[in-house]
Formats: C-alpha cells, sequence, structure tokens
C-alpha cells in the first residue's frame, strides 16, 4: 500500500473495490491491526491504533474474510463463535443466521442448530460454498461491534442474492459503520463511498454517480462487467 489516506465517519457504508490484488483486503488487515504500517498512521477517534489493545480494537470490529474458518463443530457454535459469549444463546444466534439468510439452511439439517458442520462425523454435514458464506455472515451478524468489515462475503452466492444482500446492508447493519469490500462493481453502488483500489493506490474515490461522471477506472469496469450480462451470447443455442 502507497500513498494511501481515506476517512470512514460514523454510520457510512463505505466500498473497497478493485481487481485481485489491488491491496483490498490488506488494507482491511491493517485496519483491523493484523498488519502495522510501516509509514503513516490509522487513527480511530484520532488515537492511534498502533497505541491500543489490538485485542480490544478488535472487538469492536466484526469482520469476514474471504478465506473464513469452517469449524467442524456444530451451526450454533459455527455462528456463535462471532460473539463467543453468545454462543450457547440460541435466540441470538437463530436471529444472526435469519438476518443472514442461513436460517433455512440449518433448520433443514438433521439436527438442526446441533449438527456438525463436518461430513467426519456420525450425523454430520457439510454444506455448499455459497451456505457456510451464509453461516459466516450469520457469524458476523451476531457480534454487536460498531464496525463491520465484510471481505468479498458473497463471492458464492448468486447475483440475486448478492444483490439483495448488498441492496439491504444499510438497514442491516444500521447505527454501525460497514467496510465492504468487493470486485464486483454493480453490487456496491448504493455505499456512500466508494475507493477505487489499483496497485495498491486509490485510484479514485466519489459516489457511484460521481465515478460514474468521471468516466475513469471505475466507470470503465462498471461498465464491462455490466456488459457481461446485458449483451447477447454468440454462438449456437443448445436445446
Amino acid at each position: 500500500m502507497r500513498d494511501v489516506s481515506l476517512r470512514i465517519d460514523a454510520g457510512e457504508v463505505i466500498a473497497l473495490v478493485g481487481e485481485n490484488g489491488s491491496g483490498k483486503t490488506t488494507l482491511a488487515k491493517l485496519l483491523c491491526r493484523l498488519y502495522l504500517p510501516q509509514q503513516g498512521a490509522i487513527r480511530w477517534d484520532e488515537t492511534d491504533t498502533a497505541a491500543v489493545d489490538p485485542d480490544g480494537l478488535r472487538r469492536s470490529i466484526a469482520v469476514i474474510f474471504q478465506d473464513f474458518l469452517h469449524y467442524a463443530l456444530t451451526a450454533r457454535e459455527n455462528i456463535g463463535f462471532g460473539a463467543i459469549d453468545q454462543v450457547d444463546d440460541l435466540a441470538a444466534v437463530r436471529a444472526a443466521a435469519v438476518r443472514s439468510g442461513a436460517e433455512p439452511v440449518i433448520t433443514a439439517l438433521p439436527n438442526g442448530y446441533d449438527t456438525i458442520l463436518s461430513p467426519e462425523f456420525a450425523d454430520g454435514r457439510d454444506l455448499s460454498i455459497g451456505q457456510w458464506q451464509r453461516v459466516a455472515l450469520a457469524r458476523a451478524f451476531i457480534r454487536d461491534a460498531p464496525l463491520v468489515i465484510l471481505d468479498e462475503p458473497t463471492a458464492a452466492l448468486d447475483p440475486r442474492a448478492e444483490h439483495d444482500l448488498f441492496t439491504s446492508i444499510r438497514a442491516l447493519y444500521t447505527g454501525r459503520t460497514v467496510l465492504l469490500i468487493s470486485h464486483r462493481y454493480s453490487t456496491v453502488r448504493a455505499a456512500d463511498r466508494i475507493y477505487v483500489l489499483s496497485d495498491g493506490r486509490i485510484a479514485e474515490h466519489g459516489s457511484h454517480e460521481q465515478l460514474m461522471a468521471a468516466a475513469g477506472h471505475y466507470a470503465e469496469l462498471f461498465t464491462l462487467q455490466a456488459a457481461a450480462y446485458t449483451e447477447p451470447t454468440s454462438g449456437p443455442v443448445l436445446s
């Protein structure tokens, strides 16, 4: 990361977009203090995060990275680990699952929330990648943190489910600050501000409308991705 400067105000929904390797996840890990910057500072309410207790800082952040863990434990525990003090609170776990869309998946399991999510155990079950992502999202929902970071949270969801989640993200996280990370430009257009990363730098930033009007990198890639859904396919059609 080089020459990166940005401000995130409380209650905002901010999006980071960019191609693979542009620095999106690295920036998220810096915010979580999993990395320390070699130069410059990251400040939370004017306090340099390098000077605060890292565990205390991380308790204020709910984060789901794209390589989130799959625990060979029950569905309840897989969600409850987002807020360890609520792991035995089934009502809180279920509420988080409802918000993430994981509830129908879990209730269909042989032992519901007490089903072990691993085929290596008797009566255990594995989930599809998309189903695991819904469980991971529930893990973020159950944590009552003022800052929520979602790193490619819907990569394995179908386009409609992904669209529904992103368009409702403001209502789902009312009163919290949300950082969305995605390489799909169409899903983050409702963010208050969008930062476009390229080669470890911020290439441009603004609202969706401002970035489209600027006709820069964001507008180019947004148009290219949108074309994949609107252009007719060529070649023979199988029936």
